[in-house]
């Protein structure tokens, strides 16, 4: 276990040779799932945190687990994937983390390894299932398993954690944005680029939505870069992710003074602090339409 911890503070350069990292782990019945390691904060032993029992409308949340001096909602993977619920005591490990600011903690069998994928050994599957992101194949016991990367966007929403209905943007975009200059944006989630288009259409603003960075770098190159207004990039996307779109237009003499925002529900320090030394101009977390607005207003603005 300490060895794996003490990897997550030191895996922070797998962008640059674009690869993911994924913390590799068993459910309660033994499936094969995933999370990218950019997104843990830690992994905690179950038994070694008090979990209060708390009133819930779903049995996806399992309770609120203190971790670190802080309340934590804890997830019920099983629930949520449609399996049946395993008593709290039979998950061995909590994989603590942090989307969009909210603290979360994932209950989870066992952890199995932390393995590096290339975008390329990472299938994108969300157009058939929208609870799985990618599938990959890992080692165990020297056979190639079949092991799935689950959509926390997709996650989050279904518990209702997210403000992205009309009704939430057009309460925090209060008025129009005029301008002649374009938005590129890339998402490669089918939620997220939902709320984004929902998002740009009230604010009135051009835009253009690609599923992939390596889509908007082929549309950026297109364009003379007056015409661009500002670039959103999600950061974890197949083929180019978001570092390499940062790192791209940010060493370009060409692209540099164009104004970079993150997207992304990979919120922890670890992830900022790579971002700014790309040297993007913002950071926002994935639905939170009110600090999106105030960043497309600034820039397209200015």
């Amino acid at each position: 276990m300490s060895g794996i911890s003490g990897s997550v503070e030191q895996m922070t350069q797998g962008h640059l040779r674009n690869v993911q990292q994924l913390a590799v782990f068993y459910t309660g019945h033994n499936n094969i799932y995933a999370i990218n390691i950019a997104k843990v904060k830690a992994f905690i032993i179950t038994e070694e945190v008090a979990i209060n029992d708390t009133p819930r409308d779903t049995n996806i949340i399992a309770g609120i687990a203190t971790i670190r001096g802080e309340p934590v909602t804890l997830i019920n993977l099983d629930a949520w994937l449609g399996q049946t619920p395993l008593d709290i005591k039979e998950y061995k490990l909590i994989i603590f983390c942090e989307f969009n600011h909210k603290k979360i903690g994932f209950l989870i069998k066992d952890m199995l390894d932390i393995v590096e994928k290339t975008t390329q050994d990472l299938r994108h599957t969300e157009e058939t299932n929208s609870k799985i992101t990618y599938t990959t194949y890992v080692k165990v016991n020297n056979k190639d398993e079949l092991c799935t990367v689950f959509n926390a966007e997709q996650l989050l929403r279904d518990i209702k954690w997210t403000d992205d209905g009309e009704d939430d943007v057009r309460k925090y975009v209060v008025g129009k944005i005029d301008s002649s200059k374009v938005i590129l944006a890339a998402e490669d989630s089918g939620v997220a680029r939902e709320v984004l288009t929902k998002f740009f259409k009230q604010t009135g603003v051009r835009y253009e939505v690609y599923t992939n960075g390596t889509l908007l770098l082929q549309r950026i190159e297109e364009l003379n870069p007056e015409q661009i207004g500002m670039i959103l990039t999600d950061i974890e996307m197949p083929g180019t992710d978001g570092y390499q779109v940062a790192s791209f237009v940010k060493n370009s003499k060409k692209y540099e003074h164009i104004p970079v925002i993150v997207n992304s529900s990979m919120t922890t320090d670890a992830v900022r602090g790579k971002m700014s030394q790309i040297g993007v101009e913002g950071f926002v977390g994935k639905t939170d339409i009110n600090s999106l607005y105030d960043l497309t207003k600034k820039f397209l603005l200015k």
